[in-house]
């Protein structure tokens, strides 16, 4: 499923599906990270590093993850699969 607006990344947070950071516009020791959605709420997700436990984001806020808000649908763009989030980052899901 290519994800086209910020309800099909929602969802697709909601199921658990796992994102590779491609690129990071504030922290670029992010960029090729594979995250996993832990604590979904209306306004953002924590996320955790997949299969690093012990990992400095996994362990982030009482081993919540890093969190990270949706913010507004006008601050996303779509394009060949890649959602990216005005200067913020951008990410594509993975299988």
């Amino acid at each position: 499923m290519e994800i086209k607006n910020l309800s099909q990344i929602k969802k697709a947070i909601k199921e658990g599906r796992k994102f590779i950071i491609k690129k990071h516009y504030i922290r670029s020791e992010y960029e090729g990270q594979i995250r996993k959605p832990n604590v979904v709420q209306t306004n953002g997700f924590y996320s955790i590093e997949d299969g690093k436990p012990g990992s400095k984001i996994t362990l982030a806020n009482n081993g919540k993850g890093s969190w990270i808000e949706y913010g507004k649908a006008s601050d996303w763009k779509f394009e060949d699969g890649v959602c990216k989030q005005s200067n913020v980052w951008e990410i594509e899901f993975v299988q």
